[in-house]
């Protein structure tokens, strides 16, 4: 992480929240507060405080205090120039419910940065970290009707297993795999 990369319009770093982010991450949430459906991949009460969130997001990460049927779990934000435009999540592992919805990784961008390539960026950083952790393949799903995360699915690699009705989800949804063993996703887009 750390290192800056320019996707399309965006450029940006992924970074670990930290106890500075406060405002930023206020700022970035408060993107959702009309369309709370529309944040994936934070998953802290959205009134946390930033000694709260930073907290809790550390321990997820190395497997402690989980919700029970939880996974460890990683969370970054894609940063530029001072804003929080973008939050994705690594789960380390599957369970059953995220083979049905949610996979190894869900994202989101604020509306503000969409269509700017942050969503690019962000997954391409995030799919060496699966290698990481010896993720072989990762599991993607989102709704069919997401043109922006199917595009940016598939400039990554992903092929398409299946689609249908998530039960779970409630809506028609696309299930996709990202080979990460060979390293093919790091093309440049």
């Amino acid at each position: 992480m750390g290192e800056r990369i320019r996707q399309g319009l965006s450029e940006g770093q992924l970074v670990t929240l930290d106890l500075g982010h406060g405002a930023a991450l206020e700022e970035f949430l408060s993107e959702f507060d009309s369309n709370p459906s529309e944040l994936h991949g934070y998953f802290c009460d959205r009134d946390a405080s930033i000694e709260d969130a930073v907290g809790l997001l550390d321990d997820w990460s190395r497997g402690e205090r989980l919700t029970k049927g939880w996974v460890p779990n990683s969370t970054w934000f894609w940063e530029s120039d001072g804003h929080l435009e973008g939050v994705i999540n690594l789960r380390h592992q599957l369970t059953t419910a995220l083979e049905e919805t949610g996979g190894h990784i869900g994202y989101s961008v604020a509306k503000p940065f969409r269509r700017r390539g942050v969503a690019s960026g962000m997954l391409k950083t995030v799919l060496g970290e699966c290698r990481k952790l010896e993720i072989a393949s990762a599991l993607l799903t989102c709704p069919s009707d997401n043109q922006g995360s199917v595009r940016t699915i598939e400039k990554h690699g992903g092929v398409l297993d299946r689609e249908g009705l998530s039960p779970s989800a409630g809506v028609i949804q696309r299930w996709y795999w990202i080979n990460v063993s060979d390293g093919s996703f790091k093309m440049d887009f």
